[in-house]
């Protein structure tokens, strides 16, 4: 994923004036082995992309959001609860890792 300013170039002319940015990109994975693992896999990339996200709003100064920040826990909530649906869903059961 990149960032650039809204006309599209790399320079930024003054630098007291905030461009635009724009996402572009996507990120997409496929099934690893099992419901579990692709969930840890996509709580790892989605948990970047919001340090990243952050970070270009202002909330954060760093790109990375630490493993043992409440916000990664919260992340790691919504993430599990996704992959119980899903394996119930596809399973007809929560997760394995119950």
């Amino acid at each position: 994923m990149s960032l650039m300013n809204h006309s599209g170039d790399d320079e930024i002319k003054d630098s007291s004036v905030k461009p635009k940015l724009l996402q572009k990109g996507v990120l997409r994975t496929n099934c690893i082995d099992c419901l579990d693992r692709t969930n840890v896999a996509q709580y790892a990339y989605g948990l970047v992309a919001l340090g990243r996200q952050l970070q270009a709003l202002g909330f954060i100064e760093s790109l990375r959001i630490d493993l043992d920040n409440p916000l990664a826990k919260e992340v790691m909530t919504a993430y599990e609860s996704m992959g119980d649906k899903l394996a119930f869903q596809y399973g007809g059961s929560a997760a394995h890792n119950k």
